[in-house]
């Protein structure tokens, strides 16, 4: 399997912001390796996704490792708010679903949606991770889009850290972190 540094970098930094006290959102779960590895660090995950197939590989993954404390979610990670009330964390793994019908991708629109009403939710300290992948179009697009949207965020109330790999060919992925530090009121 090949070596993905940014998957390997954003699984990292979740083990240091993650606690087994923690509930967590997998806001996209696709063939549920994030998810099973925020089931290890965490008390309880709610994981999301829009396919059908997404459900059935976690659900397969889940089980072989006798995972139980995963609620699995066919919904859009727009959603989140109507299942999930007290979650520390988000994470999303923008793109496609690998293995999958790579017509089907994460949209612009609909991620910026569900962040923006994440964030209000999000307590002190909580935060959410987006991996993003610019290889495909709407990818590019969604790129750009959130560059914009994180780049107007209050910085009073967010802290955001971009961590990519600069010098690499095939337009690697990258990790936002979204970090609230002070409350709205």
């Amino acid at each position: 399997m090949k070596k993905n540094f940014i998957l390997d970098y954003a699984h990292l930094l979740l083990k240091q912001y993650i606690s087994f006290d923690d509930i967590v959102v997998d806001a996209t779960m696709g063939n549920g390796l994030d998810t099973l590895f925020l089931s290890e660090i965490s008390k309880k995950v709610y994981a999301f996704d829009i396919q059908e197939k997404a459900i059935f590989e976690t659900n397969k993954r889940l089980t072989l490792h006798q995972i139980t404390n995963v609620e699995l979610i066919l919904d859009t990670h727009e959603h989140i708010n109507q299942y999930v009330d007290g979650y520390k964390a988000v994470i999303f793994n923008l793109g496609y679903l690998p293995n999958g019908d790579k017509s089907i991708t994460t949209r612009t629109d609909s991620t910026i949606h569900a962040i923006s009403s994440i964030l209000p939710k999000i307590p002190l300290d909580g935060f959410i991770q987006l991996v993003v992948y610019t290889g495909h179009d709407e990818g590019k697009k969604e790129s750009e889009s959130l560059n914009i949207f994180l780049s107007e965020l209050d910085s009073n109330l967010y802290k955001v850290i971009k961590t990519e790999l600069p010098y690499q060919d095939n337009y690697p992925p990258y990790i936002f972190m979204i970090h609230k530090v002070k409350d709205e009121s």
